[in-house]
């Protein structure tokens, strides 16, 4: 009793709930390790395949100093603008890296590297670009509607043909194909060679708008005024040329931002000298028509030192008015107001005030930079309006310091015309030729010398303008790595890996979580407090009674188990009557109940096994034993019980009552009050007997077979039970329909497969469809349906 009561503790503990087991988990998924080696290998093999067919990117960088050089400004003037906001670095590295990312500059660098056609030839699954070492050069003159669309095969033939797609086509000429008009001309510097080359054209603004994207500009450092910049490149010396190229066009558009004040001041000059030399021609001509026509040759030396008074006087008059004019055309500028951002400043010519000069300065600096900006940026974009905002700034501080310079010009100028009205009143006191000579010359001298100050400026602003160099300077050419960026192999791999194994894992999950079967034991605790008490493994012998005919089989020890676990069961008497049931048809209940039997019988126990599936008998078929006369004729009373046992030829002590021929209501037949008589009978003569009934999920013979058993065995097979009919043992369980419900677990695989091959094919396609025929596997399918 000590016994029974620790084996009933056990099995009602292997009913409970079970804690998950990292064991059980990773051996679920170990057990198909060939699926993952497979998995494995081929994700490799992927891996190498997607390797070949990226395009290597090399990493291209060089280095750019942008100058940040103020030291044109007086310290007042720098005071001004650092109160200004105008000298920030940061404002000024940020709108340099926007003009050097521009589409502009972009398409003028691949304008003049003739980048909008490119050349590859295609090797297995790689492409090998092909950039200054191409045979031939392809031009589009006039695209098509498939120029920009597809690639295009062209191979050479000779020095004067080609196939363009297929199609002959002369060398050097234009001609109309597919693509467009095109011309194709032969590269004498590269030799000739007749190997299939692929093209393919881009437009000029895609191209820009593409390498402007992939370029990438940082500062060095948050204080530094040095921009690395770097582009990905599958041709190392393309991206060398395009870095080098869109250097030289920044340079020179910066040149040519600057020149435009000079060239402005520079034409201001040119008109004003052609004025004065018109009026310096016209004075002259007066000078010799009045010395001409008074006979005048020389005037005295204090008339000669008066008038060179006079002179300095009218000239300092003069540059007073030509500053004056200057200051008139600036203010007429600045209370235009922000229209006026893009008209080009002024000249500030004569203007000697440095704290002015020194604002008039950074306000078309700041213009420029204004207009380099506007190329790239819209006129919203915040820098824009700060650049303006910066603008406004200057202009409303130079008002007020061209009014104090006006003053100050204006003072000396009424000083200056007092003056002359004092030598008018002396010049009135020289002799009437002299005092006219006088006037003349006066007028010859100072338009003399505003000529010459105009051809000195003019100079100066000419050699400005030849000297004029960029604010940047190149550190380090473009240079290449010599090892592709991209793609990066071990990455590569290790995602691929990562994915070779995840695939498995994955597709496991997924057959284990949608798998509506019974796949081990663990699945039956979980969903049945119902006591396992024995396991069968799976079998392909088609022997029916294995107990007897094969004693040393795997089956035949499970069996001899099962007998020995039947001593737990309490059946209360020394004459048992076992009851074996299934769900559903197919389970392997009749193949465990017969060698059962068998088992007890090699015992010495006196055994009977009843075939009372009395709509479809197979188990006397099995046996080879006829069925004339069996159970179905014992219930309708036509003969009595000894007449329908028979012994089983291949098992000593071992007997069986078939069912005999099929009735019309086997139902009835059960509950008609002689199966009572039968049993009642049997048990006096035999010490086991066997009822081998119909599914329970099918018919009720099953539930009427119940109150004569004192145990019943519900057979679960391995791989063909639905997990749903394990809720439904569990039902019968809890409402104890069935007296010492057990669950016996047949066909289990030890080595992981599953299947079930029973030769002699139990079945009940009476109740229902055999949906598992036989499945004839691929040597393949074999290979991977055990581990």
């Amino acid at each position: 009793m000590q016994e029974e009561k620790k084996f009933s503790e056990y099995i009602v503990s292997g009913a409970e709930e079970p804690e998950v087991n990292p064991r059980e988990i990773l051996f679920k998924y170990l057990v198909h390790w060939k699926w993952f080696v497979v998995s494995l290998l081929l994700a490799l093999v992927l891996g190498y395949l997607f390797i070949q067919t990226q395009i290597p990117q090399y990493k291209i960088q060089t280095t750019l100093l942008i100058k940040d050089d103020k030291s044109g400004a007086s310290s007042d003037a720098k005071d001004l603008l650092n109160q200004l906001d105008l000298n920030s670095s940061s404002k000024i590295i940020d709108n340099e890296i926007q003009i050097l990312k521009s589409n502009s500059l972009m398409t003028k660098v691949i304008e003049a590297l003739h980048l909008q056609t490119n050349y590859y030839i295609q090797h297995h699954l790689a492409k090998y670009y092909l950039y200054k070492n191409s045979p031939f050069k392809v031009e589009v003159l006039k695209p098509g509607p498939l120029t920009y669309s597809k690639e295009w095969l062209v191979n050479l033939v000779d020095e004067q043909k080609a196939l363009f797609n297929g199609k002959p086509v002369s060398l050097n000429k234009p001609v109309q194909t597919d693509a467009g008009l095109i011309l194709i001309t032969r590269a004498k510097s590269v030799r000739f060679s007749n190997q299939p080359i692929y093209v393919t054209f881009s437009t000029t603004a895609n191209l820009a708008a593409a390498y402007s994207g992939n370029i990438k500009i940082d500062p060095a450092s948050k204080e530094a005024t040095v921009l690395l910049i770097s582009l990905e490149d599958a041709i190392p010396q393309r991206g060398k040329d395009i870095l080098d190229n869109l250097i030289d066009e920044y340079n020179i558009a910066a040149i040519d931002d600057k020149n435009k004040t000079a060239t402005n001041s520079l034409n201001f000059i040119q008109s004003r000298l052609v004025s004065i030399a018109n009026d310096l021609s016209s004075v002259e001509k007066k000078v010799q028509d009045y010395k001409s026509s008074n006979s005048i040759t020389d005037i005295t030396a204090e008339s000669g030192l008066f008038l060179s008074s006079v002179k300095d006087n009218d000239d300092q008059l003069s540059k007073i008015n030509l500053q004056l004019a200057s200051l008139d055309n600036l203010e007429s500028y600045l209370n235009e107001g922000n229209d006026n951002t893009g008209v080009k400043l002024p000249s500030m010519l004569g203007i000697q005030d440095p704290s002015l000069l020194a604002l008039v300065q950074q306000l078309g600096q700041a213009q420029i930079t204004r207009t380099s900006l506007l190329r790239t940026t819209p006129e919203t974009n915040p820098i824009v309006n700060s650049i303006n905002d910066q603008i406004q700034s200057i202009k409303e501080t130079l008002l007020p310091t061209l009014k104090n310079v006006r003053s100050g010009l204006l003072l000396n100028k009424e000083q200056l015309i007092s003056e002359s009205k004092k030598f008018s009143g002396i010049i009135k006191n020289v002799p009437a030729k002299e005092r006219g000579l006088l006037d003349v010359m006066r007028q010859q001298d100072i338009k003399n010398n505003l000529f010459n100050f105009l051809l000195q400026k003019r100079e100066s602003t000419e050699l400005s303008l030849a000297t004029t160099i960029s604010d940047s300077r190149t550190i380090d050419k473009a240079i290449s790595d010599n090892t592709p960026l991209k793609p990066v192999k071990g990455v590569i791999y290790s995602f691929f890996i990562l994915l070779g194994l995840l695939l498995p894992i994955i597709v496991i999950y997924l057959k284990n979580v949608l798998d509506y079967k019974i796949r081990d034991k663990s699945q039956i605790e979980k969903l049945t407090r119902t006591p396992i008490l024995a396991e069968i493994a799976h079998s392909d012998d088609s022997v029916p009674l294995i107990v007897s005919e094969r004693p040393r089989s795997m089956i035949a020890e499970q069996m001899r188990a099962f007998r020995t676990n039947l001593q737990y069961i309490d059946f209360n008497n020394d004459h048992k009557v076992i009851l074996f049931t299934s769900n559903i048809s197919g389970e392997g209940k009749s193949f465990i109940s017969l060698n059962l039997g068998a088992s007890l019988a090699t015992a010495n126990k006196k055994v009977v096994v009843l075939e009372l599936d009395l709509r479809k008998p197979k188990l006397h078929s099995a046996l080879g034993l006829e069925n004339s006369v069996g159970l179905s004729n014992y219930f309708i009373g036509k003969v009595s019980s000894k007449d329908i046992i028979r012994s089983i030829p291949q098992q000593e002590n071992y007997y069986i009552i078939t069912s005999g021929p099929v009735p019309p209501n086997p139902a009835e037949l059960l509950t008609n009050g002689r199966m009572d008589i039968l049993i009642a009978e049997l048990k006096k003569e035999f010490d086991f007997i066997i009822l081998d009934a119909p599914p329970v999920g099918l018919v009720t013979d099953a539930q009427i077979l119940s109150k004569w058993a004192d145990a019943t065995m519900f057979v679960i097979r391995n791989n063909y039970s639905i997990k749903a009919q394990v809720s439904l043992i569990d039902n019968l369980y809890r409402k104890q329909i069935f007296k010492n419900l057990n669950i016996v677990y047949n066909s289990v695989d030890r080595g992981n497969g599953y299947g079930y091959g029973y030769g002699y094919g139990y079945g009940y396609g009476y109740y229902e469809e055999d949906l598992n025929k036989k499945r004839i596997l691929s040597p393949f399918s074999r290979f991977f349906k055990k581990d």
